[in-house]
């Protein structure tokens, strides 16, 4: 059956609009008398059970006086139609029947009365659906009303839309294509719309005066084509020539050219270059499928859409593809093709294989390259970063003339206790010692913070060291300030590696320091320094028995300013770690510790460019 535009709007309207809105309303009343009936059982048993324990004590008593104050509550409940109480040797015991009140379907519910273990009555119970029904058919026709209604008024608007926004534009366009196409021109089509219909038929009137122009054109030219028909003949003679030339000439470069049967997927003309180009004889190219042997899987794909899919006349396409050489190797070649029909009106292809393998991996290459430095852009704008970050901090600290105020209290608290140490008892003298071990302790945290400005903005020149050789004299160092201390140290021999000495030199000394200074307190101290493989990767490590740390603040370890433990336990400002983590950060490596709290603590840090032992 065919369908006007019109009629096919009103079927998908009324169909569209109708048929879920009843699918959408059987489901709901389906749902809601569902629901409702649930409910209804749901207090047909709640009631009864009120009244099986309401009735324990009458029917034990033998007492329905004291029962019936019960039994009326629940007959107010206009629902309930007959209630029987029955005492188990006594027959009926209590009773009430509202027959008046059954207009549907009655549900009977019976329930044992039980004292003490026995059973001594029953309770019946019979409840009526009516009027539950009822308020659902009532829904129901409220609900198919509204339904309808607003079938009615959204056919109505919409239809009012399409005839006037729609239909009669249709149609205008439709008379006037039937004009465009009985060759009438002369007539323009005006249309002021800014719709799409508007463009449309704007676009209809500009394709009117490019009809009119070429037809104009053609009348001119057929006459000129006339003339030059037999000069024509005399030209197809040298382009015969020519083309033979045009061969020989394409044939004797590196460009291969070609011509194939889509149909078959089967090439019919191959240049003799070809056998160069991937090693194989002339007879296999003409071979059933050699695009599908021959022709990396991964490219199949463009070689089927060239072959199946239909494309513009002398539209060329280029594309490029991997082909599999004689030789087991791959052969990148741009793949140039043009469809053209022959006399039967048949689809046939003809283009070139130019050989690009050699630019395939400059591109290759300078890929590479360009990944590469985008990395190392990156690298170096996240330390710039750093850098700036905290030299704002530390120029911070310097704006406000920290060392300044710190040497003035330091000073005077110093004359204080040389040139009035007579006037002052010994709980003065300790208060202007303690002001003073406070005003050098700051000063040595500003020292600290110019050394992590220095460390984000100094430059990393590594080469290779021996970082056994230097950790030895680090602990000598240590021994010689410290020579009471008697701890046992293992450094492991010959740890060579490519670092910048003095930033590796300090990162090594704050590790032993800190190894040094947390295993005072332990009777028998020691201190490894040696390197190991974690991950494939070679590590250094710097392990103590000392105090060691909590696992869960090991995050805290290495933020500047940061310590685990009190300063009446161990001495120093928490910048130490902070370093460290500066000058293998520097190197592009990594730190990070492993501790057990009472059982000692492992610095391990991975630097690049390692050379082997």
């Amino acid at each position: 059956m065919t369908l006007t535009l019109r009629r096919a709007v009103v079927f998908a309207i009324v169909f569209g609009l109708l048929i879920p809105g009843i699918i959408s309303s059987l489901v709901t009343l389906s749902r809601q008398q569902d629901s409702l009936l649930q409910q209804l059982n749901e207090d047909h048993k709640r009631i009864t059970d009120i009244l099986v324990l309401g009735m324990q004590e009458p029917l034990w008593n033998l007492s329905p006086d004291t029962g019936r104050p019960l039994l009326d509550s629940v007959m107010s409940d206009t629902r309930i139609v007959r209630v029987i109480v029955q005492d188990a040797t006594l027959g009926t015991f209590l009773e009430q029947n509202r027959a008046d009140r059954r207009l549907g379907k009655l549900s009977t519910l019976s329930k044992s009365v039980t004292k003490q273990g026995n059973v001594i009555g029953k309770v019946t119970v019979e409840m009526d659906n009516g009027a539950a029904l009822a308020s659902i058919d009532q829904y129901r026709r409220y609900y198919l009303f509204t339904v309808a209604f607003q079938l009615f008024v959204s056919l109505a608007l919409i239809l009012g839309l399409m005839q006037s926004r729609v239909l009669r534009p249709v149609q205008r366009l439709m008379s006037e294509s039937i004009r465009l196409a009985s060759r009438d021109l002369s007539t323009p089509f005006e249309w002021r719309r800014q719709d799409e219909i508007g463009k449309l038929g704007q676009s209809l009137e500009i394709t009117r005066q490019s009809l009119h122009s070429l037809f104009a054109e053609l009348e001119s030219k057929n006459k000129e084509l006339e003339a030059d028909i037999q000069q024509r003949k005399q030209i197809e003679h040298a382009l015969r020539a020519s083309e033979d030339r045009y061969r020989r000439l394409v044939e004797s470069t590196n460009v291969v050219p070609w011509e194939a049967n889509p149909a078959e997927w089967r090439f019919t003309y191959v240049g003799p270059q070809a056998e160069t180009l991937l090693g194989y004889p002339l007879h296999i190219w003409y071979s059933e499928g050699f695009l599908t042997s021959y022709l990396h899987q991964d490219d199949r794909h463009l070689a089927y859409n060239l072959f199946t899919e239909q494309q513009d006349k002398d539209k060329v396409i280029e594309f490029e593809c991997r082909m599999l050489g004689a030789d087991g190797k791959v052969v990148w070649v741009m793949l140039v093709a043009t469809a053209i029909p022959d006399e039967s009106g048949e689809r046939h292809l003809q283009g070139y294989l130019i050989d690009i393998s050699a630019r395939k991996a400059t591109e290759i290459e300078l890929n590479h390259y360009r990944n590469h430095l985008e990395e190392l852009v990156e690298q170096r704008t996240k330390a710039l970063a750093a850098a700036n970050k905290e030299l704002e901090a530390f120029s911070y600290s310097v704006s406000h003339d920290l060392r300044a105020p710190l040497r003035s209290v330091d000073g005077f608290s110093q004359v204080l206790l040389e040139d009035y140490a007579e006037r002052l008892d010994d709980a003065g003298k300790q208060y202007l010692n303690r002001i003073r071990r406070a005003t050098q302790n700051m000063s040595n945290l500003i020292d600290d913070l110019l050394n992590l400005s220095k460390l984000t903005r100094s430059e990393v020149n590594t080469q290779p060291v021996n970082l056994s050789e230097m950790a030895t004299d680090i602990v000598q160092e240590l021994q010689a300030l410290d020579p009471q201390r008697q701890v046992a140290v293992n450094i492991m021999p010959n740890l060579i590696t490519d670092a910048d000495p003095k930033l590796i030199r300090l990162a090594i000394q704050n590790l032993l320091s800190n190894a040094w200074k947390f295993t005072a307190k332990m009777p028998n101290g020691e201190i490894r320094f040696g390197a190991t493989h974690i991950d494939g990767q070679n590590a250094f490590y710097v392990q103590d028995n000392g105090a060691g740390f909590d696992m869960a603040y090991a995050d805290k370890l290495f933020g500047a300013f940061q310590r685990l433990h009190s300063p009446q336990e161990f001495e120093g400002n928490g910048v130490g770690l902070a370093i460290v983590q500066r000058i293998i950060g520097r190197h592009n490596g990594r730190v990070w510790a492993k501790g057990v709290l009472g059982q000692g603590a492992t610095f391990y840090f991975t630097l690049p460019r390692q050379v082997d032992r």
